[in-house]
């Protein structure tokens, strides 16, 4: 009865044993850590800004009416070539050729006014000589007692009156002047509306926009109504880029740039840098600023208003050693021991001096060496070495995966 007993702790108890020692078996083996490691290479690193932007003419004139009036002829559409001076619109002349021959009437009733008023004066000053002898003389023959005193006052108020009168001819002359002037400038501001009725062209170039056609009135009341849009010379155009506050300060002028646009997907064209803006935009709490780059248009492929993806290379680095950006990023399991040698890596973009970082290779027995380095300008995918125990060909760590063997169990024993 007593080894019955035996036999049935013994079957129960084998069991336990070997489900918890399996389990112990699973918990200590841990799955082994491989390294994926990538070559060191040597070649060309291009620090770039990607933005995208608006090509525009360098200059667009809108062409306007000063006077208001029905438009009664049309010589330029839109697409049309046109000269410096050449006349593209004419507004109906009739009115203003009215108010130019009133304004001639109104001079002339002004100069004649002005010859009456000028005769006025030599009369009174004629009157004043005459009433001045005969009070000089009546004088003289009051002494004498040839007239009486009250002649000679008589001849004292003609020749006062006399006087007075001739001021007032000559206040008349000087308003009539005044009134021959403002005629004369009520001529020329006619003249001058009428010869606004005849549209020319300020500028040699290409009319990109036409806003009226012939019966059309346009007004010029409030402000200046814009009939054409002119664009001068597009064989050199520009595009204004809108580039993210964190990468302007990297762009400078003669800055060369690339760009492609929709049109024309496969083709790449040069362009330069050739201003750089100072006032921000803000859109949506995002900070851009306008970077402007020359654009050669002498195939007149390109047009206003086509949107311009472009890439500015702000740095360039020749025949260099290019660490992986993915072994920079890299720390190891336990990085509590490398944090104090570890710093982050810089975005890719021009170089501001060496940056110090720590790289890590494979040494002996699959473990991690850290190495030291210096680092320069960076691109999407490298970064430049400037000073480290890194050669051209050697393998640095980039990451790493973990493989779970399938454990072995052990045979069961019942």
């Amino acid at each position: 009865m007593k080894s019955k007993w035996i036999i049935i702790v013994l079957a129960i108890a084998i069991p336990i044993a070997a489900t918890a020692g399996t389990l112990s078996f699973l918990k200590l083996r841990k799955p082994p850590v491989e390294y994926r490691i990538a070559p060191v290479e040597r070649g060309n690193i291009t620090a770039v800004v990607t933005a995208s932007g608006t090509l525009h003419p360098l200059l667009t004139v809108q062409v306007g009416s000063q006077v208001s009036g029905t438009i009664k002829e049309v010589y330029a559409g839109a697409e049309s070539v046109v000269k410096e001076g050449q006349l593209i619109a004419k507004i109906d002349p009739a009115p203003f050729i009215s108010k130019v021959n009133a304004a001639k009437a109104n001079l002339e009733i002004a100069e004649a006014k002005v010859s009456n008023a000028a005769a006025d004066v030599t009369k009174a000053e004629v009157k004043v000589k005459d009433t001045k002898r005969t009070y000089q003389r009546y004088e003289t023959l009051l002494k004498d007692g040839a007239v009486t005193q009250e002649e000679r006052d008589v001849a004292l108020t003609n020749y006062q009156l006399a006087l007075a009168e001739q001021e007032a001819a000559k206040a008349r002359h000087e308003l009539s002047q005044a009134e021959l002037e403002q005629a004369k400038a009520s001529l020329e501001t006619a003249e001058l509306d009428l010869s606004y009725t005849s549209i020319y062209s300020p500028v040699d170039g290409l009319v990109l926009s036409r806003n009226v056609d012939v019966g059309q009135t346009v007004a010029a009341t409030f402000q200046t109504p814009t009939l054409f849009l002119i664009a001068r010379d597009l064989t050199e155009m520009e595009a204004h880029l809108d580039v993210n506050e964190a990468d302007v300060g990297r762009v400078r002028l003669g800055q060369p740039a690339t760009f492609y646009v929709n049109a024309y997907p496969r083709e790449v064209f040069n362009a330069e840098v050739v201003g750089v803006r100072s006032s921000p935009k803000v859109t949506q709490n995002v900070v851009t600023y306008d970077v402007v780059i020359g654009v050669d248009n002498s195939e007149l492929k390109l047009k206003p208003g086509m949107t311009a993806n472009a890439t500015i290379t702000v740095a360039e680095s020749k025949d260099s050693i290019k660490i992986p950006n993915a072994a920079l990023r890299f720390r190891p399991p336990s990085p509590e021991k490398e944090k104090k040698n570890a710093s982050i890596s810089q975005p890719p973009g021009e170089k501001r001096g060496p940056e110090k970082q720590v790289l890590y290779t494979l040494a002996g027995g699959g473990k991690l060496k850290a190495v030291p380095v210096e680092l320069g300008i960076s691109d999407e995918n490298f970064t430049e070495l400037i000073q480290g125990d890194i050669k051209e060909g050697d393998k640095v760590v980039v990451g790493m995966t973990t493989k779970a063997k399938e454990p072995t169990m052990p045979r069961r024993l019942y």
